[in-house]
């Protein structure tokens, strides 16, 4: 695109090429406190106290608020639309009130589960932020004679969008439920409540 609006106005031709949409992200980061000192401790607060996932209780969570905008342009007897979604998350991580006070088994224990945490919730943002890039790639490359239709089928298939992404993010929470468990803090929970 770039290459033929240059050429466009090497040649002195006005080439009028569709301004595309766009993905905008923010994200509002909260903290989840966890007391305890021990591997017991933190996972016994953790449980006692969960986050409230999309899906339920967990440890950690990301919320994702979709917000849709299209603006259609009729031209050639065809409506196009410039479409725009921004995602709003709520990032919800666990944060230990006393890091200070655990022991260096615990506190590299605690250190390894949050890493996974992070990096689990960034895995979920980067996926329903791409959901959105596709969808407004799709989304933009629909035409219709009826402006009002156009803005039906794009919204149709936000909605679809949004239904197939959740999807994607239940199928990977299911596989990584797996890896949970076998992080040194739970392992070294088990072994304390014995």
């Amino acid at each position: 695109m770039i290459g033929a609006t240059l050429m466009g106005l090497a040649l002195g031709v006005g080439v009028a090429l569709p301004t595309s949409g766009e993905v905008r992200v923010t994200v509002n980061r909260h903290d989840h406190l966890v007391n305890g000192t021990t591997a017991a401790g933190l996972v016994r607060s953790m449980n006692s106290r969960p986050v409230r996932g999309d899906h339920g209780n967990a440890y950690a969570s990301i919320h994702p608020s979709f917000s849709l905008s299209v603006a259609p342009q009729a031209r050639g007897g065809q409506c196009r639309a410039e479409v725009t979604v921004r995602l709003n998350f709520k990032l919800t991580l666990p944060k230990a009130t006393s890091a200070g006070a655990m022991s260096s088994r615990t506190r590299s224990a605690w250190s390894r589960f949050v890493s996974f945490a992070t990096s689990h919730e960034a895995h979920h943002q980067a996926s329903y932020t791409s959901c959105a890039k596709s969808f407004v790639l799709r989304a933009e490359r629909l035409s219709n004679r009826q402006c009002v239709a156009l803005q039906s089928d794009i919204r149709r298939m936000f909605s679809d969008m949004k239904r197939d992404c959740e999807e994607i993010q239940r199928v990977y929470d299911r596989q990584q439920a797996r890896v949970l468990s076998t992080l040194s803090l739970f392992s070294l929970a088990r072994a304390q409540r014995r």
